[in-house]
């Protein structure tokens, strides 16, 4: 409890959400009543805390993910939209040990991604 000469810098953050208006809204509306009474208020701020850390790695992908999340969205779906607007200093190609030491590569799944990266980057334009 805070005393009465201590100044409350807590702020209250209040927003609507619409199930009708994307698939991501109706996802979280789906699974707002899932997590104890308790435990809500904290699942509700992590995820909004986590929307400014992926805020941080591109301005584009909080949009970019609630767009695409769905009943239906993989990790792997995520990893990629991550993957494709993220710079290239903090994707890890798993032959990148490989190449340094001159052995024969192996392809890998991120080979075939990068039409994907490739279309991605022509529509959002390069980091």
């Amino acid at each position: 409890m805070l005393s009465d000469n201590a100044m409350d810098t807590r702020r209250k953050i209040q927003f609507y959400i619409n199930p009708k208006s994307s698939l991501g809204e109706a996802y979280a509306d789906s699974h707002t009543d899932e997590p104890p009474q308790g435990e809500r208020g904290r699942l509700w701020k992590a995820a909004m805390l986590s929307g400014f850390a992926l805020e941080r790695i591109d301005p584009r992908l909080p949009f970019l993910l609630s767009e695409l999340l769905s009943e239906n969205t993989t990790a792997e779906e995520v990893l990629q939209v991550i993957q494709a607007v993220s710079p290239k200093s903090m994707t890890t190609h798993p032959n990148a040990e490989a190449e340094r030491e001159g052995e024969p590569l192996e392809p890998t799944k991120n080979d075939t991604l990068d039409e994907t990266r490739s279309n991605a980057k022509g529509m959002f334009g390069s980091s």
